[in-house]
């Protein structure tokens, strides 16, 4: 009768901490797709504005290389997360990026693009939105430019390290890229009162 009792009570153990898993692994699952339609629900502009011609370029190039690629080349790819400190939900956040491609001497058009993504802040491989964008139409020449993804971080967010990233593409291939992270943090007011904050990482 005891033996019966005790395999009993194992068998109710072991069933109500099943179901605890199951609904843990739920709620997991409803807190990954609900970051994931926020985020990918969320609008993301882009500007972009010519600071330097192909000429321009072209001749700062000559002044420190005795010869000229024969392809158009990215002598210059860097980008920053702004405003670089904390920022609220709701908030814009900027990705400024400023890069310079030298025409070559073969003629052949440059066909730049910049691409913008934000990953999930618990698996870092999935992409939660992304967008691809030319930097402008005179791009095909070389030049410089300064663009700028933004975009707002929507209200309910969970917690962690959101991982962003930008890619720049030329005639296809990745000749550049940098890494961000915004990390969501609960701060607590004098009130008491939680509130989400996000912090721009490199």
């Amino acid at each position: 009768m005891a033996a019966a009792s005790t395999s009993q009570a194992s068998f109710f153990k072991d069933l109500a901490e099943s179901v605890q898993k199951i609904a843990q692994d739920s709620a997991k699952e409803m807190v990954v797709e609900t970051t994931s339609q926020l985020v990918r629900d969320m609008i993301i502009g882009y500007t972009t504005v010519q600071v330097k011609s192909d000429t321009e370029v072209l001749d700062d190039f000559a002044q420190e290389n005795e010869d000229l690629p024969v392809n158009p080349r990215v002598t210059s790819y860097r980008s920053e997360i702004l405003p670089g400190s904390s920022v609220r939900p709701g908030t814009r956040v900027r990705i400024k990026s400023h890069m310079e491609v030298v025409p070559g001497s073969s003629g052949t058009s440059a066909d730049i693009q910049e691409r913008l993504t934000i990953w999930d802040n618990d698996d870092n491989s999935v992409a939660l939105n992304s967008m691809t964008k030319k930097p402008g139409d005179n791009a095909g020449k070389g030049g410089a430019f300064t663009t700028e993804f933004s975009f707002a971080l929507p209200e309910g967010l969970p917690q962690g390290v959101y991982p962003v990233s930008t890619d720049l593409m030329l005639n296809g291939d990745r000749v550049g890229d940098q890494r961000h992270g915004l990390q969501l943090v609960l701060q607590v007011g004098s009130d008491g009162n939680g509130q989400l904050v996000a912090l721009a990482r490199r």
